[in-house]
């Protein structure tokens, strides 16, 4: 197995939601440009690249510096368009699935991640997620959930308030970060989804439903996607984290 780490920003221009996200504008640049910069920035990362499949996206990405791959217009998810490029890169050991709609993506949280998947080789699946201070919104449906096992290992994740997260309960805030082993992330875009993953519209629990063990890396600091043009404007009013 080699430890050559292989990082994917997918992004597609045609959200059914907020259609051109990645290139919206954010502090004055495209919001795909901050999770690049962001992302470059982590500890490492052999390769790191944007995966599109609309020239739109891929010029603005080549404007800003990064290197950019054309997916198939077919993928039905950004961990297919991710799937599809480390076909490509049969020497990549870990791949990372970093979403391009999270502006605000921690770094260090990252950087452990790859840290943590490279010392320990059982590890076969990886992902983040921090302690929310703000406990009202662990009740909303939009913020993922997970609760983890004594070990640090996923139990659930979940749309709904689990294990009474908006009481202070032992809910963890998930982040949208992942880090597979090449050979699992390809076996995971050739599962169909299973009854848990279409019930709470999360693919994660494809691994669990099959006995994959998620490994959860605590981040130090709230970070959250942007899904509509009303988030992307209250981090617009907000301004830039440190």
């Amino acid at each position: 197995m080699t430890d050559t780490v292989l990082a994917v920003i997918p992004a597609r221009f045609a959200a059914t939601r907020f259609p051109g996200k990645p290139l919206a504008l954010l502090w004055g640049k495209p919001m795909l440009q901050h999770v690049w910069e962001r992302a470059r920035a982590a500890r490492g990362l052999d390769e790191l690249l944007i995966a599109t499949d609309d020239e739109r996206i891929a010029t603005a990405a080549r404007g800003f510096g990064a290197r950019v791959e054309l997916t198939s217009s077919g993928c039905a998810s950004g961990t297919d368009r991710v799937a599809e490029v480390s076909r490509r890169r049969p020497g990549a050991g870990l791949v990372l699935n970093l979403q391009g709609d999270e502006p605000e993506l921690e770094t260090d949280a990252v950087s452990r991640l790859v840290e943590v998947m490279r010392g320990d080789a059982s590890l076969r699946m990886g992902t983040i997620a921090h302690h929310e201070p703000d406990t009202a919104l662990l009740a909303r449906p939009e913020v993922v959930k997970v609760v983890v096992d004594a070990a640090g290992f996923a139990l659930y994740f979940s749309r709904a308030d689990l294990a009474e997260g908006s009481r202070g309960g032992p809910a963890l805030r998930h982040a949208g970060v992942y880090a597979f082993r090449r050979d699992l992330l390809l076996e995971f875009a050739s599962w169909q989804p299973g009854g848990l993953e279409q019930a709470e519209r999360l693919e994660q629990l494809r691994a669990l439903e099959r006995g994959v063990r998620i490994k959860v890396v605590l981040g130090e600091r709230p970070f959250a996607g942007v899904d509509t043009p009303e988030q992307l404007q209250t981090l617009e009013r907000r301004g830039p984290r440190p």
